[in-house]
């Protein structure tokens, strides 16, 4: 296979996997901050109810999944910027294939998207 050609198809490879790991993270963040049109199940609820948890249990339980909340929001902390890295070199890459009308719409695109997800931010008492 001639270089520029397995060139090209790395680079396709790549925008593929940029594509579809932006579209997982997208739609993690969509469900994160939709309302949903059921009533939200509650974990910690239903283990109380089911299983009949005592009020030194409930308590007990209540700070494992605090505890479980932080420890994500830690996670998500290391990954997030590499996360952030991955969706703005699909950025670039996507880019280099548009137009000069494309990519102001691109990135108009991108700026009402990032408005948008200030505002959940915001919304939710975090920072963003």
């Amino acid at each position: 296979m001639p270089s520029s050609s397995r060139s090209k198809s790395l680079a396709m490879l790549f925008i593929l996997g940029a594509f579809l790991a932006g579209g997982a993270v997208g739609f993690a963040a969509e469900r994160a901050v939709s309302k949903p049109a059921i009533p939200a199940y509650d974990a910690q609820q239903e283990l109380a109810r089911e299983l009949a948890l005592n009020d030194a249990q409930r308590r007990h339980v209540d700070s494992v999944w605090a505890w479980r909340r932080a420890r994500s929001r830690e996670i998500m902390a290391t990954v997030r910027p590499a996360l952030d890295s991955v969706r703005d070199s699909a950025r670039v890459l996507m880019m280099n294939s548009f137009d000069s009308t494309q990519t102001a719409a691109f990135r108009r695109l991108i700026e009402r998207n990032q408005r948008y997800a200030d505002s959940v931010a915001r919304a939710r008492g975090g920072k963003r």
